[in-house]
């Protein structure tokens, strides 16, 4: 039987993370959400949400993500440990900012990864070495950016470069575990590290499709939250001020 963490990354205050909760009481379990929490000590011992971790790091908050070359390893080591004992067979990580919109997210996101054979699905998912795109460019030029992948891979073509947005993913918990399990052999953006790793550590990766339909980096869809209800999306990203009193 599948059981489906909800790992949410917030850095707002209590009363807005107890809001957030709140909504995500609609779709699953408070005992299928975990907290990160990256914001101040203060708001942290505020949060009465039971099942919670503290993260710490400095490449979390980042104005020029890929060039700040921010990460989530953080996130997901601390994740991984908190799962250690407990019997959540998949992950689904997503920004406070992403927000469900059907009652049985958890179910369909476990019926879509059986679907694909996957190990992982994602948002915007591409192969990306061999093209311009500006995060691999940025990252080609670095000293043993290629080398890396050439010495963790198990795959037959060890220089495959994946990306991927991300706001939100689904994990199985073994990609989850082993991926976190890693160490960054040096600062490398979020959205090529994560997917990459997984790639060449053997686990299959598979893109959402039309579930990225109300998924982007710009913009505020608070407001088009009923739009995309009807018109069948999942999730939607970004809600910023949808917990704002």
């Amino acid at each position: 039987m599948s059981r489906v963490l909800n790992l949410l990354l917030t850095h707002q205050p209590p009363p807005a993370v107890a809001r957030m909760l709140d909504w995500w009481r609609d779709c699953c379990p408070p005992s299928n959400v975990l907290v990160a929490f990256n914001g101040p000590d203060e708001g942290f011992a505020q949060i009465t949400h039971p099942h919670k971790v503290r993260v710490i790091d400095p490449r979390l908050v980042t104005v020029q993500h890929s060039r700040e070359r921010q990460s989530y390893t953080a996130i997901f080591r601390e994740a991984s440990r908190w799962l250690a004992g407990r019997d959540f067979t998949h992950v689904h990580f997503a920004e406070y900012d992403q927000i469900p919109l059907v009652p049985d997210l958890n179910e369909r996101q476990v019926a879509r990864l059986e679907e694909e054979r996957a190990d992982v699905l994602a948002f915007e998912l591409a192969r990306v070495d061999g093209t311009n795109q500006p995060h691999y460019l940025y990252h080609k030029a670095l000293p043993g950016f290629a080398e890396h992948w050439e010495a963790i891979s198990v795959r037959p073509d060890r220089g495959a470069v994946l990306s991927f947005f991300g706001t939100g993913s689904f994990w199985t918990r073994a990609a989850f575990d082993a991926v976190a399990a890693r160490e960054e052999p040096f600062p490398i953006f979020l959205e090529l590290y994560l997917p990459t790793t997984a790639h060449h550590l053997g686990y299959r990766l598979r893109d959402w499709r039309e579930q990225s339909r109300y998924i982007s980096s710009l913009g505020n869809f608070i407001y088009a939250i009923d739009q995309a209800r009807r018109e069948g999306s999942w999730t939607v990203h970004p809600a910023k001020t949808l917990w704002n009193a």
